[in-house]
């Protein structure tokens, strides 16, 4: 093995490293948030983790300079965004106080889908074999994971579905975004106005914070924080498809948290439901790198 080779290698172990720790983060947030919803109004922990979001990407700014850092040419659409982070963060919180750990994070997977529907729909992109095994699989794992109920379907799923849109939108304001904003201004602006949006809402339903609650909010601060570095790092030691399959630990992650800390056991539609999404995900990504040429034969000095 040369020393390119090797060297290569290193970096691919650290990518990783880096997405595993970011699905422990996920999955830590996702904890989190159930154990504050038992006591809090979903309102209200949305607000909380909107606003300890903030207090950790303020300094952060400042220490690198505050100007500079939030320096902005589109402050329109960070208030979109931030619009569509908090109703995001508020049906999220809503269906994690309802539903468990590992049904909501199967189903966040189809956020995917969803923004591929968007894109086959809205922007006309062409359909394939393994989009089309992506979409499928996944709304017929979802259906097997809600076991939809007329009345337990509408109470307890349809928040998740909704966060998922929202988040969507989200995501496609931060790909324009990111055109032209630095991470840190992006962080700020979400953060900030995300919370100036979940503030009266959060005020409505307010219920008083107890000492034991601080741990918790603390933990949504840390671990979104470990996640978003977590994240990014890891695409910026490799690829999408060499790091992407590693994302689905967090299905284990939640499951071996909840648990835990919850007693929850999946059903067996549930998990029936869990490895079709995660069949059509893993076949997506492996398709779309073998189409940009990223699985190719190592040379016998890569061995």
């Amino acid at each position: 093995m040369t020393s390119g080779a090797s060297h290569k290698s290193r970096k691919e172990m650290m990518a990783i490293l880096f997405m595993v720790i970011n699905t422990i983060a996920i999955s830590a947030v996702y904890v989190s948030t159930k154990f504050l919803t038992a006591s809090l109004h979903p309102n209200q922990v949305a607000f909380l983790y909107k606003f300890s979001c903030l207090l950790v990407v303020v300094p952060w700014c400042i220490a690198t300079g505050f100007r500079q850092s939030i320096k902005t040419f589109r402050m329109g659409l960070h208030v979109t965004r931030g619009v569509f982070s908090f109703m995001g963060a508020v049906c999220f919180a809503y269906s994690i106080s309802k539903i468990k750990l590992t049904d909501a994070s199967a189903i966040a997977y189809l956020e995917n889908v969803i923004v591929l529907c968007v894109g086959v729909f809205y922007f006309k992109e062409k359909l394939n074999t393994a989009k089309v095994i992506l979409i499928s699989f996944g709304f017929v794992g979802a259906v097997f994971v809600t076991n939809p109920s007329l009345d337990g379907f509408v109470t307890d799923y349809v928040f998740m579905f909704l966060a998922l849109i929202f988040w969507a939108i989200n995501n496609l304001t931060i790909k324009v975004l990111g055109k032209t904003e630095g991470t840190k201004a992006q962080l700020f602006y979400g953060t900030l106005f995300g919370s100036l949006f979940s503030m009266p809402m959060a005020i409505h339903e307010w219920r008083p914070i107890e000492l034991y609650h601080l741990k918790y909010i603390i933990a949504l601060a840390l671990f979104h924080g470990i996640h978003s570095i977590a994240f990014f790092k890891a695409f910026k030691f490799s690829d999408v498809s060499s790091v992407m399959p590693f994302d689905y630990l967090r299905l284990v992650f939640t499951g071996l948290f909840g648990y835990l800390f919850f007693y929850e056991i999946p059903q067996t539609s549930s998990i029936f439901g869990y490895i079709l999404i995660v069949s059509g995900g893993m076949y997506f990504i492996h398709h779309e790198g073998k189409k940009n040429g990223l699985y190719k034969k190592k040379s016998f000095s890569e061995k």
